[in-house]
């Protein structure tokens, strides 16, 4: 019986409504041959995102990571997994989770065995949904309109490699850092012109490895989330260490001017000087590049590119915590010097308080926004061994014989040793001040960069979703990937990152 209109309209509604579910659709159909079938049905399987996916998409996109979806399925099931992914829409944990049981369970999914179909289940899907793109639709637009024509467009279907390509510059030519997945040979030419290709360890080829700038050894999204909040805890724990490394060299280097310049007497000797560089360029100043981020900062949208790591805030905190330094460490040594002759207690109070002032002018840079009472004293272990090694270090030099006989120091008694751990623990109140009151946060803060240090480019305003310094991740697939992958992947991207969908990302 040959196949009328009402029942081809029957079977491609029911494939429309199972689509929209987030199944694969296959039609089924036998006969002795191609040329004469008979018409059995359709099935759908269910292919679900990976355990992980939705936090991970969540992650991003609450740090201003801007997710968007390519592959090659049909647009009601990239709609309704990029709605299961929270690429699009509210997330929706509980059909998450029952996705992701079905997929552990090893089966394919019917109709019956799914969430409730709807006939439409698009419409309730937020802005940027009814605004997907096919890859028939992206020939069409005209490259030079291309990068204003998907602003807003979170999910691209039916594409081919050549979209991904034209995605990627499309989006680099709105000044966006992309960031793209991909495991296949056709991934290639796309990983290769992001600013930073990423290709899947395990299953990947060895193509996409060697285009990709990175690659994943798990083949799990939620890694590429670990590595945007290493990457923000790497930027501002720099930003730290040389506030703490040019305050220390500020003040050194002043004091030294200053003895020389009004021909007074050396406060510190050269074995003092080269220890101070030893410790202070050593362990302490090390640890602070391992210092765990605040989650604000995690949570902060990407910075600018042309962002400076010296900043006008981070000079004015180094210049303010030297010149606390120096001010406190040649009063002490002019009290000491009152006879006129420098001896060894003058050079031993001088070193420590020098040292100790230091020492807590580490654990002030810890953070360049936190007070030092809002630090967690044990969050950094390798920080309270690092300081913990110096205080010992100190103390055998001003108490050990041999040491006392090469650094020229001499035993201080207890009193002495407490009056220099009050003066330099008086540089925490004047990290607390510039940190805690509005006139000196505004120019203490890294929140604002001089003109001298980085003049930034500014751009007229294109559309009010696209923010200047904003990225996008991009999860896309090849057209001619095979329907169904056993392999699941990760956040919204799967294990090339990518889903079993067989999508790969983008991030820009």
């Amino acid at each position: 019986t040959p196949l009328t209109d009402q029942g081809r309209t029957r079977a491609l509604t029911q494939s429309r409504r199972m689509a929209a579910n987030g199944l694969r659709v296959l039609g089924m159909a036998y006969g002795p041959s191609l040329d004469d079938l008979t018409f059995a049905g359709v099935i759908g399987m269910e292919d679900p995102p990976r355990e992980g996916v939705l936090e991970a998409v969540s992650a991003l996109r609450s740090g201003g990571v801007n997710v968007l979806m390519v592959t090659g399925d049909s647009k009601e099931t990239a709609i309704a997994i990029a709605k299961r992914c929270g690429i699009v829409g509210p997330i929706d944990t509980s059909f998450h989770s029952s996705a992701t049981h079905a997929s552990s369970s090893g089966r394919s999914t019917s109709v019956s065995e799914s969430q409730p179909l709807s006939h439409n289940p698009i419409d309730n899907l937020e802005g940027g949904v009814t605004g997907a793109l096919s890859g028939e639709e992206l020939d069409a637009i005209p490259p030079q309109t291309l990068a204003e024509a998907i602003i807003g467009v979170k999910v691209f279907y039916r594409v081919a490699p050549r979209h991904k390509l034209a995605l990627v510059r499309a989006f680099q030519g709105q000044k966006e850092i992309v960031a793209m997945t991909g495991d296949g040979v056709n991934d290639a030419t796309a990983l290769k012109a992001a600013d930073i290709g990423i290709a899947m360890g395990k299953e990947g080829t060895d193509v996409a490895k060697e285009a990709a700038d990175m690659v994943l050894a798990d083949d799990n999204f939620m890694t590429i989330c670990h590595a945007v909040a290493e990457g923000k805890g790497i930027f501002y724990n720099i930003r730290n260490f040389l506030s703490f490394q040019l305050s220390t060299s500020f003040a050194a280097l002043t004091m030294e001017t200053i003895a020389t310049i009004f021909g007074l007497p050396n406060p510190l000797n050269a074995m003092q000087i080269l220890w101070i560089n030893i410790v202070m360029d050593g362990p302490p100043a090390q640890s602070l590049g391992v210092e765990p981020v605040d989650e604000a900062i995690l949570r902060a949208k990407p910075r600018n590119a042309e962002d400076a790591v010296l900043t006008r805030g981070l000079l004015v905190r180094a210049i303010t915590s030297a010149a606390w330094i120096v001010f406190l460490t040649l009063g002490v040594f002019a009290d000491e010097l009152d006879d006129g002759q420098v001896t060894r207690r003058d050079t031993t109070m001088t070193f420590m308080c020098f040292m100790n002032l230091d020492l807590f002018n580490a654990y002030a840079c810890r953070s360049s926004e936190l007070c030092f009472y809002e630090l967690n004293f044990f969050s950094n272990p390798s920080f309270l061994w690092a300081v913990g090694s110096s205080i010992v270090g100190q103390l055998l030099i001003i108490y050990f014989p041999p040491l006392q006989e090469i650094f020229q120091t001499e035993a201080l008694p207890l009193i002495d040793l407490l009056k220099i751990v009050v003066l330099s623990s008086s540089i925490l109140v004047l990290d607390t001040v510039r940190k805690k009151f509005n006139c000196f946060r505004h120019y203490c803060s890294d929140s604002r960069t001089g003109p001298y240090i980085s003049r930034r480019r500014r751009r007229r305003p294109r559309d009010a979703s696209r923010k200047k310094g904003k990225r996008t991740s991009i999860d896309g697939g090849s057209a001619d990937e095979s329907p169904v992958r056993t392999s699941p992947s990760s956040n919204g991207s799967r294990s090339k990152i990518r889903s079993r969908h067989g999508r790969s990302a983008f991030a820009v």
